[in-house]
């Protein structure tokens, strides 16, 4: 493996004027820059980047802490979070906290030890204190998701009142739905008390009464669907399934179409995260779209400005949702709000 040490003896220089050349710190004549430049690419040296971060205590790495990857939501979000990163030449050190606590104060140990430059983290088993320890290390933040915005720092979250309220006031007001279904993520989960939040208020501008029923899952598609199959089981009678996220709505379609109930004609169903796969179901699945690409840029550029500009203050955005129509909720799918 070719060193920097070995540049220098070919180039007739010193270790320091390599390493000033590197990383453009001057203090050398053009034509030496450019006799070093040249020998660098002659003998094909890579720089040592571990030992650039050791030495400088920063690296061009971005930690992005998530809840799961068994949601279909996450990996999309990470793969456009990675896309953008890549892009302003950062990598991305990715960790699955599996909404585990102690698997969290692993990761937040490990971004300290890899000297990450930032860190989007989304998860609720982050608090405010472990935001300033990061902080305090030189590791600049952002979160996604957290809970009314509950710390100094900065922030991306989306309206998910607002994203359940257009659901179920389509499925009210577009769909003549009077008999809707409502199946939650946990019941101590903030997004998930949110969009709850979001599906009374729709209920409570129907103008007209709206039999209801909820039921909590767990946001795997295994709770969907034994929640559906189990309220078909029981004799439980619906015209509609609202799901807090995608992931409970394929669950809940494939309890429908083994007990023989056909969606949209007798039961409409809408979800929550528009999933690539949201498309390619069939029917093709209705669903709120949380803006992951939104959410993916502009985590990744409000970062790195905090990461250049120590001084920048923080902010905090909210986006706002958009329905998506297509055929499990209407017989004519189409698109609102975009």
């Amino acid at each position: 493996m070719i060193t920097i040490k070995d540049v220098a003896k070919e180039a007739g220089v010193s270790v320091a004027t390599v390493s000033r050349v590197l990383n453009n710190k001057g203090g050398a004549k053009p034509e030496t820059i450019t006799h070093v430049e040249n020998v660098i690419k002659k003998l094909n040296y890579k720089p040592n980047k571990i030992a650039k971060s050791l030495s400088e205590g920063s690296s061009n790495l971005i930690a992005l802490l998530v809840p799961t990857l068994n949601n279909p939501f996450f990996p999309e979000l990470v793969r456009e979070i990675e896309k953008v990163a890549n892009e302003n030449g950062y990598n991305v050190y990715l960790c699955n906290s599996d909404d585990d606590r102690m698997k969290v104060e692993y990761y937040l140990e490990s971004m300290i030890d890899h000297y990450v430059s930032g860190a989007i983290i989304n998860s609720l088993h982050v608090d405010a204190s472990d935001l300033a320890e990061l902080e305090k290390r030189g590791i600049r933040t952002i979160t996604i998701d957290r809970a009314n915005f509950e710390h100094p720092y900065s922030a991306i979250t989306v309206d998910h009142t607002l994203g359940a309220q257009l659901a179920v006031t389509h499925l009210i007001r577009d769909e003549k739905c009077n008999n809707i279904v409502f199946i939650s993520g946990p019941k101590n989960e903030k997004s998930a008390i949110d969009r709850l939040t979001g599906f009374t208020l729709a209920l409570n501008e129907a103008g007209h009464p709206v039999k209801t029923h909820i039921c909590y899952g767990d946001f795997g598609t295994a709770s969907g669907y034994e929640n559906t199959k189990a309220l078909i089981q029981n004799g439980h009678s619906f015209d509609s399934i609202f799901c807090a996220n995608d992931a409970m709505a394929i669950g809940a379609m494939r309890a429908c179409h083994e007990f023989g109930i056909k969606v949209p004609s007798e039961v409409k169903i809408v979800g929550y995260d528009n999933i690539s796969l949201a498309s390619y179901m069939y029917p093709t699945l209705s669903s709120v779209d949380q803006c992951k690409e939104d959410i993916g840029r502009l985590a990744v550029n409000e970062l790195i400005q905090l990461i250049k500009n120590p001084k920048n203050k923080q902010k905090q955005y909210e986006l706002e949702p958009k329905l998506v129509i297509r055929n499990s909720s209407t017989i004519n799918g189409g698109s609102i709000n975009e």
